[in-house]
């Protein structure tokens, strides 16, 4: 990062009263510096190196899978939900999320739409929603990870050891909500050293708290095209949501 200039060198007559506002302005100067927000001091922008690199690692790849553990935490009904599986992404539109617990679970984004099936909830149900509609937003990476500075207010909290060694921590404000972005806040853990996402909080607008973990990130591997397509199964219903058509 660049040290901010130095302070312009003033040469001062002997005047009392320059050397009276001198010595009441200057330190009060370098107190105000002290006591400024962190965006003030630079923590925003290492918030932004820190998630362009993470960007560029991200599109530049072309495939990417992980195992992911996560939380969902329904804080209006006191109630959290448990799960965890695997998740796999390959540019430029194809994501997919696979439960293992609950089993049978499944989100699939195919580049036209995205599929829900939470047949351990409902086995009658499978959601669609156009990815022009908002579908697109299920891809997490592309969600945090696509132009940044644009779309969120930045602060960097700091580093801290998350799943496999130590992370960049960034708070995120949307700048605006709709589409894409349907929370309030998220948090999100970026590797020091891969640039991977390794972690990610998000607040969302009805109180709904989403803690999502990844581990054993593994790139540049083959996935069989199966992992991002969905046929509904027999006996289903297909529900789009109001908003979601395209």
């Amino acid at each position: 990062m660049n040290e901010p200039a130095p302070h312009p060198t003033i040469k001062i007559m002997m005047n009392p009263t320059v050397f009276v506002l001198k010595a009441v302005i200057v330190p009060f100067l370098l107190a105000s510096s002290v006591w400024a927000p962190r965006s003030l001091l630079g923590q925003d922008g290492q918030a932004y190196e820190a998630l362009y690199a993470a960007s560029d690692r991200y599109y530049g790849l072309e495939t990417l899978c992980a195992h992911f553990r996560q939380e969902v935490e329904l804080t209006l009904r006191r109630r959290t939900i448990r799960s965890e599986g695997t998740v796999c992404m390959q540019q430029p539109d194809r994501f997919s999320m696979d439960y293992s617990d609950p089993d049978g679970d499944v989100l699939i984004v195919d580049g036209e739409f995205a599929w829900r099936f939470n047949p351990s909830i409902d086995d009658k149900q499978v959601i669609r929603c156009s990815v022009e509609g908002g579908g697109g937003g299920n891809n997490f990476f592309s969600t945090f990870l696509d132009n940044p500075r644009a779309r969120f207010e930045a602060v960097h909290e700091g580093r801290e050891p998350m799943g496999e060694g130590v992370s960049h921590k960034i708070t995120l404000t949307p700048k605006e909500t709709g589409g894409a972005v349907e929370f309030r806040s998220a948090v999100v853990w970026l590797h020091v050293d891969s640039n991977f996402i390794t972690a990610l909080e998000i607040r969302d607008t009805n109180e709904q708290i989403r803690r999502l973990w990844l581990t054993n990130i593994r790139v540049g591997i083959e996935i069989p095209q199966d992992v991002f397509r969905f046929v509904p199964p027999g006996g289903t219903h297909v529900f789009t949501p109001p908003g979601c058509e395209g």
